[in-house]
């Protein structure tokens, strides 16, 4: 059928032709007070089509894949590229010498019965609520995605890639003594069998009353360990700084310093879209570009930026397999872990901070300059131990200072679900604003 379209598309003229097609499909379930309230079936497939008409690039999506749309969105792509003033670089890749081979179980979701999902996501809401300060579980939610790619064009490419898997959480609110907190965890796995709803009920119930009670501490420098989640959120949302469009369009403050040491030098940067224990593994981007694992930053040293086909050709670069989405994106950024334990990595902070929520990580920061500050909440670290809960802070910094400023890293590298991971980080001082 791409074929077809790509033939027709050579026929009115257009120089060279991709088609990059996804299919996707879902299935999502919530319960509410042990009834089903949402049980949402999707099957979606759109199409992006990527033509060279007089040496300039247009684009158009759509969906309903049927011949007669498709010679529609052929003639208008044409006509947009006609429109088009701005002078990039047109590029359709004839493809890499070699891809690598994903080695992913594909689970089919769809085998399992959907009164067993439906029951797990009822057991994993009672157990929450069978504790003394939990009000309520907003809601539970069940959603399973199958997702496959196709990318066809004119210089000969094929290639597709596919992956399956599902996920898995309850919000609990819990309350004492007029305090209330929320806490859930979110499970994800590749099969099945993986979910383990007594030790979701057990985490969420830990994360909920622990941080209950929690008081403010005085305003002052503290040594701050951050969580592997929270270090990980914090570094997705730098994440854009490592940007090939990022540097051309001046919006980040590494665009001359490929080759410079802006880290401590323990620190590694790594983007390994094979990396065995990510959820996600990707062997080409959405240009047919191979992906492969590659160092951001090696020893506090800048490498180079992450790029697609257009900024690969503007900074005359070879391009690194960071195009998703429409735009540049790591597939598994992550801190390299140390083997240190969490417990040896704070055993000699005396009076620190340990953060394990973050509040407002896009509006309280600034990825050109690094400043942040940021709404946390967590735990004191008193003589090395973790201790009574903190809640009412703001922690303040820099981030590249931060990125010089680190005291130790542990082993628990963990990814979140946007595919960035990290393991929990231990900075020397950072300001924490809190009671007078």
């Amino acid at each position: 059928m791409f074929e077809k379209w790509i033939e027709l598309g050579l026929k009115k003229g257009l120089k060279d032709l991709e088609i990059f097609a996804v299919r996707h499909k879902s299935l999502k379930l919530s319960v509410y007070q042990n009834k089903l309230d949402q049980h949402v079936i999707s099957d979606v497939e759109s199409v992006t089509i990527r033509g060279i008409f007089d040496d300039k690039l247009s684009t158009v999506r759509f969906e309903h894949l049927d011949t007669e749309k498709v010679d529609q969105m052929l003639d208008l792509l044409i006509e947009n590229a006609k429109a088009l003033t701005v002078k990039e670089p047109a590029i359709i890749y004839e493809g890499s010498s070699e891809y690598p081979v994903v080695k992913d179980e594909l689970f089919d979701f769809n085998q399992i019965d959907v009164k067993d999902k439906i029951d797990m996501l009822k057991k994993l809401e009672s157990g929450i609520l069978n504790n003394e300060h939990v009000k309520q579980v907003q809601t539970t939610i069940y959603q399973e995605i199958d997702t496959k790619t196709t990318l066809v064009n004119s210089k000969g490419l094929n290639l597709s890639r596919q992956n399956t898997y599902a996920y898995a959480y309850a919000i609990g609110v819990f309350e004492k003594d007029d305090d209330i907190k929320t806490a859930y965890d979110i499970k994800l796995v590749k099969t099945f069998d993986e979910f383990n709803v007594d030790e979701m009920i057990k985490t969420t119930l830990d994360k909920g009353t622990a941080k209950l009670g929690g008081k403010s501490v005085t305003s002052d420098t503290y040594p701050v360990v951050f969580s592997n989640e929270m270090f990980a959120d914090i570094l997705e949302v730098f994440s854009s700084i490592f940007s090939g469009e990022a540097a051309f369009r001046n919006l980040t403050s590494l665009k001359d310093k490929v080759g410079v040491k802006i880290a401590d030098e323990r620190i590694n940067f790594i983007d390994d879209p094979l990396y065995k224990d990510a959820h996600f593994k990707m062997p080409f981007d959405d240009e047919g570009v191979a992906c492969k694992k590659r160092y951001v930053v090696e020893k506090g040293v800048f490498k180079g930026f992450n790029h697609n086909l257009k900024t690969a050709k503007i900074f005359n670069e070879a391009p690194t397999g960071n195009s998703f989405g429409g735009g540049i994106s790591t597939t598994n950024l992550y801190l390299e872990p140390s083997t240190t334990t969490f417990d040896d990595m704070i055993k000699d902070i005396k009076n620190g901070i340990y953060i394990t929520d973050l509040v407002g990580l896009h509006a309280g920061v600034k990825t050109i300059s690094g400043e942040f500050s940021l709404q946390a909440s967590g735990f004191r670290i008193e003589a090395g131990i973790i201790t009574t809960p903190v809640k009412m802070i703001v922690v303040s910094g820099n981030y590249f200072d931060m990125l010089n400023d680190v005291d130790q890293f542990a082993n628990d590298l963990k990814f979140n679900l946007s595919g960035v991971g990290s393991p929990s980080v231990s900075i020397k001082n950072l300001v924490i604003g809190g009671e007078a």
